[in-house]
């Protein structure tokens, strides 16, 4: 592939490769030229052994190809303002064709093929390869040529009739080629290797000169946009100021609103001093004004205007005074950034009640400037890159305050540029002591300045009081407790506020207490538990927080289903899509991007808030829609209960009739029969008396088929105590009774309205149950049914349990459905319990069954008492 092919039709990039090369090929062939002058006149000691005769003529001939050589050096030299690659290629051809063609002679003059020269044809032909960026062409030619001189030389000589001869010519001649055939894959593959890296560098230094030009266009951007920035913040400072002052006539909410407003311009623009002071740097426009100046009032001036940062967290800033009467030569405006940067870096980072301490000493080699606090320091592994631009301290206390990382940047730089250093010690939990060391060294411009840093004669421009108390601004971070921070605010709705920052969340706590009961934190791991506390509607976080993060938390909250009602909006400073998409996905319902106005974040909450009424309206209504549905299965399943029972019914009132009179006959008639019982034998008695028990059976089912069918009906219904049918049903049921103690306790007032035979059927039938139970299943201990009864709300409550082993948990749910029982066939119908729920639906009552925990199964029976039994006496 050619070049012009491989460079896609650059044409930039191909003359910047010729004229690249033609440099290349221009030092390359001087180097080569040089060693073959030296190294050719250096052959005659091998003259001398070899061929001792030719000595005088081969030095002649070295000598002129060394005037040759040099002369080539020299055209080169001549020409090294003006490469031409042509040209250059060329005379690289022809400087190794004159060493070629001069061993070519010297083999014609000695013994042609069998001549010890032909060794310096292949060395030649190599080392030009090696060190002239050749393509192909011009080492295939230069090959060539040299071989054909070489058989030229050969055939001429005398010898090459001899025998030996032809067959070392044709391994010589050979031997050439194959040296040829190397050299030229070579210099190929280097050509294309050469061009390929110098495109690429080619590419970067486009590259690198737009990014250059790029990076000069931001700075002179940014530089014009601070100054900009700056105009508008100042007029903004002064008005505030001037309304500051006439404090007393304001209303206290918007004298609060005027400070936050002051307090946020000012740290506004100290941002932009000190961007702004950067780019001056980086486009290397700061010019010093060094003047000479008395340190000891000049550091004074310069703590007592930060002194009031200190005592706003009960700090004590000391001053070490060192000689009086020590000046140093330095910009004073420029040296004062740096201190008040180090001065307000310490009381930021310094606890309430620790100290900080100023000094200065004088030495011979310069001046040194201490500021030593005793702050929360910095890790080791921080220390190298706590001067480095945008760096940020990773220290535990460091991340509750937040910046940019651009101070101390700055204050280096400054250092740097009066030709000083900036150096800190530091030790974690102990404190730091940063240095600042200025040579002494004067300069002829140095004229003096005023003592005190407030005193500065220089030119200042307009607004400079604004800007260095922006320099002196710092916001405060005075540690406070979540317990500290009071709820603001009444509404029906709580809202809870997390935000480290004590403005932004002073702010938002304020738009939002006029309508709801507010209460904040300002740390990321106090939120969940405050969340259990006080059970807020919505949550606004943060994004930065310390102890956790906005997002950290919100995914908390959303881990779990207990705060499926809880709204969730994510304060952040971040635009970018990524970012949106990342707060949603773990679980904020909205997101405001600062900077937001109060209208935007009451109405967004506004309308979160309502939806999460809506949403919990919609769950109630849900779960009411469900108790309905539940509801009506039950009617239905009570509906088909009922038109089973209707069934039944219907069917046994058929069947009594059919059954009750050959019933009663066999009946008299086994009556009759036991009167003969003594003239009948063994066998004939016992088939007398299981026919009898057999009958007895069929009558008692169909007793219960017609107290099933037949109920009496409701101009039956008597007065009557609950106490009275219970005892009767005791009488009744003595026998199933015997051996079980019964432990009974109905008051006297259970008095109900209903029918009486009924009633004590139900009674008859639970404790027959509670006795078979007792008795097929033993437990091992005393058999003891409890009978309780109450009276509460009107309704008689009579509770019958026994202590046996209960009801299988997967049938409990079926023991009052007709015709279910787990005794065995013909030990039972299965028709008691569902009489018993049929009885009480007649009284307008109820019955249920359960397990109790200490063991056995529980029939709890609720009907209504009678009015009478309701009139007080």
């Amino acid at each position: 592939m050619s070049r012009e092919a491989a460079a896609g039709g650059d044409g930039q990039l191909l003359a910047a490769y010729r004229e690249y090369e033609s440099r290349l090929l221009s030092r390359g062939l001087m180097v080569a030229n040089v060693i073959g002058a030296v190294g050719m006149p250096g052959g005659v000691v091998l003259d001398y052994f070899i061929y001792p005769e030719k000595v005088a003529e081969f030095l002649s001939i070295r000598l002129i190809v060394v005037v040759l050589l040099l002369a080539i050096a020299g055209i080169l030299f001549l020409r090294r303002n003006r490469p031409d690659l042509a040209e250059f290629k060329a005379l690289g051809v022809i400087s190794a064709l004159i060493l070629n063609g001069a061993f070519c002679l010297m083999i014609f003059r000695t013994n042609g093929a069998l001549s010890h020269y032909y060794a310096a044809l292949n060395l030649i032909i190599t080392c030009w390869a090696i060190l002239l960026p050749w393509a192909a062409a011009q080492t295939a030619i230069t090959c060539v040529a040299s071989l054909f001189l070489y058989v030229v030389a050969c055939v001429a000589n005398s010898t090459f009739s001899q025998p030996a001869s032809f067959p070392l010519f044709a391994y010589n001649s050979f031997f050439i080629l194959i040296t040829t055939a190397v050299c030229v894959t070579i210099t190929y593959f280097l050509s294309r290797a050469r061009f390929a890296d110098f495109g690429l560098r080619h590419q970067l230094d486009l590259q690198n000169q737009k990014l250059q030009d790029l990076d000069r266009l931001k700075t002179e951007f940014f530089s014009n946009v601070s100054h900009e920035l700056r105009t508008p913040l100042t007029l903004i400072l002064g008005p505030v100021e001037g309304l500051l002052a006439r404090g007393d006539a304001l209303d206290a909410k918007l004298h609060e609103s005027l400070i936050l407003i002051h307090r946020n311009s000012l740290r506004l623009l100290k941002l932009i001093n000190d961007l702004l002071d950067l780019t001056r740097l980086d486009q290397g426009a700061e010019v010093l004004r060094k003047k000479s100046v008395t340190i000891g009032p000049y550091i004074k001036g310069i703590v007592e205007s930060v002194r009031h940062l200190g005592l706003s967290k009960q700090l004590r800033i000391k001053v070490e005074e060192g000689d009086l009467d020590a000046t140093m030569t330095a910009d004073p405006a420029r040296i004062e950034k740096v201190l008040i940067n180090l001065l307000t870096n310490a009381i930021k980072y310094t606890p309430a009640g620790g100290s900080i301490v100023v000094r200065w000493k004088a030495r011979d080699a310069g001046v040194a400037l201490e500021v030593e606090d005793t702050g929360v320091g910095i890790p080791t592994q921080d220390l190298a890159k706590v001067f480095d631009r945008f760096h940020q301290v990773g220290s535990n206390a460091s991340n509750q305050h937040q910046g940019v990382g651009i101070g101390l940047a700055l204050a280096r730089e400054l250092v740097e540029e009066h030709g000083g250093k900036l150096e800190v010690e530091s030790r974690v939990g102990i404190g730091s002591t940063f240095r600042v060391n200025l040579p002494l060294a004067a300069s002829p411009e140095v004229e003096p300045a005023a003592a005190e840093a407030g005193a500065i004669s220089e030119v200042e421009e307009p607004f400079e009081k604004a800007f260095r108390s922006a320099d002196r601004s710092l916001r405060s971070h005075v540690e406070i407790s979540d317990g500290d921070l009071p709820t603001m605010g009444r509404g029906d709705s709580v809202v809870l506020v997390a935000d480290d920052e004590n403005d932004m969340r002073q702010y938002v706590v304020s738009l939002l207490a006029e309508d709801y009961r507010v209460v904040q934190t300002r740390h990321g791991g106090n939120v969940g538990a405050m969340v259990e506390e006080h059970e807020p509607d919505l949550v606004l976080l943060d994004w930065m927080m310390p102890g956790k993060s906005g997002l950290e938390v919100c995914r908390e909250l959303r881990s779990g289903g207990a705060h499926r009602d809880l709204k969730i909006v994510l304060l952040t400073a971040r635009i970018d899509e990524k970012s949106k998409i990342e707060a949603l996905q773990s679980g904020a319902d909205d997101f405001l991007t600062k900077p937001f106005s109060s209208v935007e974040v009451k109405t967004r909450v506004a309308n979160l808030l309502r939806a999460a009424r809506l949403q919990k309206d919609l769950r109630a209504r849900n779960g009411e829609l469900s108790a309905t549905v539940e509801k009506l299965q039950r009617t239905e399943t009570m509906l088909i209960q009922s038109e089973k029972m209707n069934a039944i019914g219907s069917l046994s009132a058929g069947l009594l009739h059919e059954i009750n009179n050959p019933l009663n006959y066999t009946l008299t008639a086994i009556s009759v029969a036991r009167q003969f019982r003594d003239s009948m034998g063994e066998e004939m008695n016992e088939i007398i008396a299981d026919i009898e028990e057999g009958m007895t059976r069929i009558r008692d089912v169909i007793t219960h088929l017609k107290n099933f069918a037949y109920p009496e009906k409701s101009d039956s219904k008597s007065l009557f105590a609950l106490e009275e049918v219970f005892l009767g049903a005791r009488k009744i049921t003595a026998g199933e009774l015997e051996g079980i103690r019964l432990d009974v306790d109905l008051p006297a007032n259970l008095v109900v309205r209903g029918q009486k035979t009924q009633l004590t059927h139900l009674f008859i039938n639970l404790l027959n149950n509670a006795a078979k139970a007792l008795n097929e299943f033993p437990t091992g201990g005393s058999k003891t049914i409890t009978v309780r009864g109450t009276a509460e709300d009107e309704v008689a409550t009579i509770e019958v349990a026994d202590n046996g082993v209960g009801i299988p948990p997967e049938i409990i749910n079926r023991v009052f459905e007709p015709f279910f029982t787990t005794r065995q066939v013909g030990a039972g119908m299965g028709m008691g319990l569902s009489i018993c729920h049929t009885i009480m639906d007649a009284h307008r009552g109820s019955i249920q069954v359960s397990n109790r925990s200490e063991g056995g199964a529980a029939f709890t029976i609720k009907i209504p008492l009678a009015a009478e039994a309701l009139k007080p006496c």
